[in-house]
């Protein structure tokens, strides 16, 4: 029995074990179940989640709007959204930074529900219309944040930024003659980093000498960072001899259709001044009758080649007569007389005769239409028709150039000064010029010549001009200023080191050199005190052999914004030497050229 009992209870245990081991495992099973559970509901949660973020990213890129932003007369802050995408755009936010501030102060604004929605394909909404802020004058940078985050910054300026916009007032000719003109100019620079729009020259309160004016001119412009720009305009003056005039202006610009702000107030004066010589009105006018008041008697200005040579090669001369009146003048006559001072002077400057029909004929230039060219005599170089006078209309000029073969010196004598002078014959009357000089090798020798070309280098009679008309005010001109030696015998020529000295009237700005072949690298470019500009070039190398004929200076330079017709000189030398075989010979060619402006 003892024995039977054991095996019960041993039977007992081993069924116990049993049913414990199958609820282990089905706890375990139960316990696995959830944890897998568990996971897929977290792995659905990501997917989910990288699903909402995936769309959110492609909804912000498909987001596209602009923002601009400003502010109306009142200080009112106006923020204007363009919704330039497919669909709406939420606004969450609006900072505002004070970017001069030196805390940088930074204000945030919640959107009024009403205004945060901007639909597709409606016009720019200002997301600012039921919450009016109002703005102090300064600089900011606007930050609009959308729902999606997508941040637009936009730079804001009001108000008057101190200092933008600096103004220099020049006047020219400090001393003015009773009568004349007082030209005024204004530098406007703007010294802020951005763009300043519609910037506008002011002139002051008109002084009571003042009896006759002209408007500014440009009228408006705009001013890139850093950039300046000259205004000028002109008043007539009367008064009493001595008197200072002064003037005032300043210029006002705004940033992007703001607020106009103004720069400073620059003063200048100028004094009175009678003139000796009884042009003006005032009892004076200036001894520049071209580029002020131009006299009521035609002017003349010459073309001269230096040295001549004893040659067979043609020379050029000439002279531009120009016309100050506004009528029309006639010339019918035209002589330029050289002569060298001697007792018994046998000397012959022209080949006499140098007619058409010689042998060794004149080469008509200008005018054109028939060589009425002549040499009367050996001194005497001679324009004549009266049959067909040529006409000059006001305030411009007409050249009468021509190329002339040089005469025989008598003797073995070089001639070192030769006087030249010209007159012309107009229905105004008769008028000469004296003053002028030349030189004449006996035996071959360059002849050195200057004047403007329509080519570099060229030495073709239809390329060769001394005057310019028909300039517009305030435009940029390119000049061809051709130094050449006309002769053809290679065994003389300018000996290298000859300067070409090129004298740019004043009013005339801007001036860049271009190109200077046969020069020296480079010419040098001086502005005098009188707003002049000088241009002096050095040749390389000799000028006149086989290979080198001519050497140009091409510059450019912008003509004066001047708002009636105006005439002014360019004044072209040389100096330097020539080589003649046994002996050199000095260099002087001049060429004084007429630049015409003509106001539309």
């Amino acid at each position: 029995m003892i024995f039977k009992k054991r095996n019960i209870c041993l039977n007992s245990r081993r069924g116990v074990s049993s049913i414990v081991g199958a609820m282990i495992f089905t706890v375990l099973l139960v316990g696995g179940f959830s944890a897998l559970s568990l996971a897929l509901n977290t792995q659905t949660d990501i997917v989910k989640t990288h699903i909402s973020v995936a769309e959110m990213d492609l909804k912000k890129q498909q987001e596209n709007f602009d923002v601009s932003v400003s502010t109306n007369p009142s200080n009112f802050l106006q923020v204007f959204v363009d919704n330039k995408g497919q669909n709406p755009v939420e606004i969450s936010d609006l900072l505002i930074i004070n970017k001069t501030a030196p805390t940088k102060y930074v204000g945030h604004f919640s959107m009024n529900s009403k205004d945060a929605i901007v639909t597709p394909g409606s016009a720019p909404t200002d997301i600012l219309l039921t919450q009016p802020l109002i703005i102090i004058p300064d600089t900011y940078d606007i930050k609009v944040v959308s729902s999606l985050g997508t941040i637009k910054t936009r730079e804001l300026i009001t108000g008057t930024p101190t200092g933008v916009l600096r103004a220099k007032l020049v006047t020219n000719p400090p001393d003015v003659i009773i009568g004349q003109n007082v030209t005024i100019s204004m530098l406007v620079t703007n010294t802020y980093s951005k763009t300043v729009e519609n910037v506008v020259p002011h002139p002051g309160i008109e002084p009571p000498q003042v009896v006759g004016s002209s408007p500014p001119t440009p009228s408006s412009i705009d001013l890139g960072a850093g950039e300046s720009a000259l205004f000028s305009w002109k008043y007539r003056l009367d008064g009493t001899g001595g008197t200072p005039v002064g003037f005032s202006g300043y210029a006002s610009g705004n940033f992007l259709g703001g607020p106009t702000f103004n720069s400073n107030t620059s003063t200048d004066f100028t004094t009175l001044q009678v003139d000796e010589t009884g042009s003006g009105s005032g009892g004076g006018g200036n001894p520049d009758p071209l580029s002020d008041e131009l006299l009521a008697r035609p002017q003349l200005f010459l073309v001269i080649p230096g040295p001549q040579g004893d040659s067979n090669t043609q020379a050029l001369w000439g002279v531009n007569i120009v016309n100050p009146v506004d009528v029309p003048m006639t010339v019918s006559k035209l002589t330029i007389t050289a002569f060298a001072p001697g007792a018994n002077n046998n000397d012959k400057i022209f080949n006499s005769p140098c007619s058409a029909s010689s042998l060794i004929p004149s080469t008509n230039i200008y005018p054109t239409g028939g060589n009425y060219w002549t040499c009367p005599s050996e001194n005497l170089l001679m324009w004549e028709n009266f049959a067909s006078p040529i006409t000059i209309p006001p305030f411009t000029t007409q050249p009468f150039l021509v190329r002339v073969t040089p005469g025989a010196i008598a003797g073995l004598n070089h001639l070192e000064s030769i006087v030249v002078q010209a007159s012309v014959f107009t229905n105004v009357g008769a008028f000469g010029k004296t003053g002028y000089q030349t030189t004449m090798y006996d035996g071959s020798d360059s002849i050195g010549s200057i004047y403007l070309s329509d080519t570099q280098d060229s030495r073709n009679n239809n390329e060769m001009h001394t005057t310019r008309t028909g300039i517009p005010p305030n435009t940029q001109e390119t000049f061809n200023v051709v130094f050449a030696d006309l002769d053809t015998d290679n065994s003389t020529y300018i000996k290298s080191g000859a300067k070409l000295v090129i004298n740019i009237p004043k009013d005339w700005t801007g001036v860049n050199l271009v190109s200077y072949p046969g020069f020296v690298d480079p010419p040098t470019v001086t502005v005098h005190g009188d707003g002049s500009t000088q241009i002096i070039g050095v040749t390389a190398g000799n000028l006149g052999t086989a290979t080198n004929v001519a050497d140009t200076i091409t510059f450019t330079a912008v003509s004066p914004a001047v708002t009636t017709d105006q005439l002014f000189v360019m004044y072209l030398l040389a100096e330097g030497e020539t080589e003649t075989g046994a002996n050199d010979f000095a260099l002087g060619a001049l060429s004084e050229v007429v630049l015409v402006v003509d106001v539309p």
